[in-house]
């Protein structure tokens, strides 16, 4: 413990722990921590000759070709106007 009167423990970052979660990055993936990619997978077999991959609803097998984890996400939650609700998913998700 330190010498001063407060009562703050040392700040020494090698014996400090993190309250943040790890977050594993692989090659291509930046850090895929939203919730909703539990919903979705990935389809490359459907990207072929195209730059970004594709994404597909594990409910309705609904396939986005853009707009990413965002678009999907209003499908789920079925956001009127942009994008084709789900009618196959539970409604809690």
């Amino acid at each position: 413990m330190s010498s001063h009167d407060g009562s703050t423990p040392s700040s020494d970052p090698s014996t400090a722990q993190s309250s943040q979660p790890s977050i594993s990055m692989s090659s291509g993936n930046r850090g895929r921590t939203d919730l909703a990619w539990g919903h979705c997978r990935e389809a490359p077999e459907l990207s072929v000759g195209c730059k970004k991959t594709k994404l597909v609803c594990l409910y309705c097998a609904k396939v986005f070709a853009g707009g990413g984890i965002n678009r999907f996400k209003q499908h789920l939650a079925g956001a009127k106007g942009e994008v084709e609700q789900c009618r196959k998913c539970a409604l809690d998700v």
